[in-house]
């Protein structure tokens, strides 16, 4: 090999060690800057369910990070009106100030009563509401409580209520045999109606101005047989098909 060859490869070896160190000295300064960053813990709200009609627990969303717990009083049904029934239980009486399109009814008044009941024609006539969520803790619904609210698209029940359920936003009692309330902005010109259904609540179809057919899974001696209460014209007046 002659001196120029090794002066050359001397050369070569010199460049690829210092490369090597300067790689090594990168990643290091990097490794401890990133030990250095502070890492932001996410902070969940309580548990309960989360908005726009889902059943899963909030906790199960992805949330963004937050400087403060989320408290349910600050969540849920402000301006709401209840009433105490002084032993521990409370009945939702009113919309009072409540303005929200989207009622979330909390399992617990300010008041810390447990909410088991909403009273006749409690949010009767209200025309905010698009959507609302029943919590697992009522169990008692009164006559109208829902009824005459135009915007109404969808109803939401806890799936652990024991009295009640909603089958694609629509409020039944729990084994479905009863039709509480079809929303009216959730009615199009068809609906169906499966052959368990025994009954229809007083006004469960108010203000479906565009129903114009009924699906009914029944027979036509079946669907006669079925309890419909006052106030449902637009689904007396429209076709059942059987």
């Amino acid at each position: 090999m002659t001196p120029r060859h090794q002066a050359i490869l001397v050369a070569l070896a010199i460049s690829f060690a210092i490369a090597l160190a300067v790689t090594v000295a990168l990643i290091c300064i990097d490794s401890v800057a990133k030990d250095g960053e502070r890492t932001e813990e996410i902070t969940y709200p309580p548990e309960w369910t989360y908005p726009y009609l889902s059943n899963e627990p909030i906790e199960t969303q992805l949330l963004p990070a937050a400087t403060e717990p989320i408290t349910e009083e600050e969540s849920i049904g402000i301006g709401l009106c209840f009433q105490s029934n002084r032993d521990g239980t409370c009945t939702l009486v009113d919309v009072g100030s409540c303005e929200d399109a989207f009622v979330v009814i909390p399992e617990y008044s300010p008041a810390n009563d447990r909410v088991t009941a909403i009273a006749a024609g409690a949010l009767r006539g209200c025309e905010s509401i698009a959507a609302l969520q029943i919590p697992k803790t009522v169990c008692y619904i009164g006559d109208l409580a829902f009824a005459d609210c135009p915007n109404l698209l969808y109803v939401s029940v806890h799936r652990d209520n024991p009295a009640y359920a909603d089958l694609d936003g629509v409020l039944y009692t729990k084994d479905l045999s009863v039709l509480v309330l079809y929303p009216a902005m959730h009615a199009g010109s068809s609906v169906y109606l499966s052959a368990g259904v025994t009954a229809i609540g007083s006004m469960a179809f108010y203000n479906c101005a565009y129903l114009t057919t009924v699906r009914y899974g029944g027979t036509a001696e079946e669907w006669h047989r079925i309890f419909i209460g006052s106030g449902n014209y637009s689904l007396t007046a429209a076709s059942v098909i059987y």
